[in-house]
């Protein structure tokens, strides 16, 4: 065997290992266990360095890695300048090899870091550009999975847009139901549930509860199905939302529950109460004070059934100041 057989060989292995380091990461980011995805990276990542490490190996890596980086500040953290750094050398790396998925995807990552850090405000315009020229490769090279991540990201873009209008809505919910449409038809089941609970917002909006309320479920059982298990407590979250907008207050409780204990396990609490805070102040502007109030009691109440000391906490001060705001 010579030298360059021998050199194609220990790439192969370092391909395979690169693979295998996605799949372990991936099922710690499934099971919620962002820590240990990211622990993993760390102990690996001196593997860039070797010379034997393909560019699209490379490339892979860093990508993974960046979207594990991203899953550990969701809506928690706003600052992803590292993550673009380390997507733009996963880009030029993709490119030098001339694999474009690689280049898609390292490309719709920095737009959602563009998009991420500007969410609060709706002020993340520059995520536009990343998220055409993903799409243009994915369609280029026929990627339907690729263009299933396209469509809900630019669904995104439209959807909490700051100073969004009628345009912006109806792009949004187009991008979402093409995407819908592909995944179905490839029976893509992580992008069925991502699409499905995106679209629920939508007939929300229209006051349309019972359909949303069934869109998510339906994107609940698919989480469930194939153990997504990182994001459940938040497809529980808004089937509670659903039930007490329906006025079955006896389920919602019952899902805020789940939601509650779900975050809990998956150490997922504080994303959690981000996402309970800023409905509440939603529900103050849309549906007045009192409503909220019950809202932050079925709340407390769930809680209190996981022993979040410093939640109750928190939630038993709004409750208080919002009491005070309507004597």
């Amino acid at each position: 065997m010579n030298v360059k057989d021998k050199s194609g060989i220990i790439q192969n292995y370092f391909e395979n290992l690169v693979e295998l380091i996605i799949k372990i990461t991936e099922n710690y980011r499934y099971e919620g266990k962002i820590d240990d995805a990211l622990s993993f990276f760390k102990s690996n990542i001196q593997m860039m360095a070797f010379e034997n490490v393909r560019n699209a190996d490379k490339s892979k890596f860093l990508i993974q890695y960046a979207k594990i980086l991203q899953q550990s500040k969701f809506i928690k953290e706003f600052n992803y300048d590292y993550e673009i750094i380390i997507l733009t050398e996963a880009k030029d790396l993709a490119k030098s090899s001339n694999a474009k998925n690689l280049m898609a995807d390292a490309l719709d990552l920095i737009g959602t870091c563009i998009y991420s850090t500007g969410i609060l405000e709706g002020d993340y315009l520059k995520a536009i550009n990343f998220f055409n020229e993903a799409l243009n490769i994915r369609t280029e090279i026929n990627d339907n999975l690729g263009l299933c991540k396209s469509y809900f990201n630019l669904g995104l873009y439209h959807q909490n847009i700051k100073d969004s209008n009628e345009e912006d809505y109806r792009k949004s919910f187009d991008y979402y139901q093409k995407g819908l449409k592909i995944a179905i038809e490839e029976n893509f089941k992580l992008e069925k549930a991502y699409f499905y609970r995106h679209l629920a917002f939508f007939y929300h909006h229209n006051n349309d509860f019972e359909k949303s309320l069934q869109y998510h479920l339906n994107s609940a059982k698919l989480r469930e199905e194939i153990g997504f298990k990182i994001s459940l407590q938040f497809s529980y979250f808004a089937m509670a939302m659903e039930y007490y907008f329906l006025k079955d207050f006896e389920n919602s409780l019952v899902y805020f529950k789940k939601a509650y204990q779900w975050a809990l396990d998956v150490n997922r609490v504080e994303q959690l109460k981000v996402l309970i805070f800023r409905r509440g102040k939603d529900m103050i502007k849309v549906n007045g004070t009192e409503n909220a109030i019950k809202y932050y009691k079925l709340v407390l109440e769930s809680a209190k059934k996981v022993r979040d000391l410093e939640g109750i906490k928190e939630i038993e001060l709004e409750i208080k100041n919002l009491s005070t705001n309507i004597k």
